[in-house]
């Protein structure tokens, strides 16, 4: 590998590491607060640097545009299909506690949350391991995946199914997205898509939890 490539590989597993340790404290430490500080330790820690030193002036473009080729146009209406099965698996049995403030505050936090993940993890392993590109997507797909132990420990916060839910919903999404990914060379369907799965999911964290 490269020194890109090991610097962001190196980057992601110091970031899991880091979050592995940090996540438990501040929710426990914290409560609630401590989750939202959680998630603003993922931002700053990995996804912004990564964004800042190895995405924003290495892509060639595409990655940000919503043009596709002619062959991917059945891209939105899966990625569409997607959000619908997830809402169902996930949202849709908890619409009896959901309120209007949850998904205010939900959709709030999605908005942030998606656009830094996909930017980060699929932009920064399409961008750096461009001429590895079997290499970058099961790397950047494993550690995306990882990410998520860490968030699944969060401690007084119930979770949907519970943190190993989490984390396999994570890897089963984060395949599809990849995926789509490395065959369109953009994020910006995939953006969209993240962000409205996360708004379901956080929909029913907060409304659960007494977020709101």
């Amino acid at each position: 590998m490269s020194r890109p490539q090991i610097a962001l590989v190196v980057h992601a597993i110091a970031a899991i590491t880091a979050l592995y340790f940090a996540v438990p404290a501040l929710t426990q430490s914290l409560s609630r607060l401590g989750f939202f500080a959680s998630l603003a330790l993922y931002w700053i820690s990995f996804c912004l640097p990564v964004i800042a030193f190895h995405v924003w002036k290495r892509h060639d473009g595409r990655l940000f545009s919503e043009r596709l080729a002619w062959r991917d146009w059945w891209v939105p209406g899966l990625l569409l299909v997607q959000v619908a099965v997830t809402g169902f698996v996930v949202f849709a049995p908890h619409t009896v506690m959901l309120t209007s403030n949850g998904a205010l505050l939900a959709a709030a936090t999605a908005v942030i949350h998606a656009p830094l993940l996909e930017a980060a993890w699929r932009g920064g392993f399409l961008t750096v391991f461009d001429n590895r590109p079997r290499l970058g997507f099961w790397l950047g797909w494993l550690l995306f995946t990882a990410s998520y132990v860490p968030l699944g420990m969060s401690l007084g916060i119930t979770l949907p199914g519970g943190w190993m839910a989490l984390v396999a919903g994570a890897g089963l999404l984060g395949l599809l997205w990849s995926a789509i990914a490395w065959r369109t060379r953009s994020v910006f369907y995939l953006g969209i898509a993240h962000a409205l799965t996360a708004t379901l999911y956080l929909w029913v964290v907060y409304n659960g939890n007494g977020f709101v």
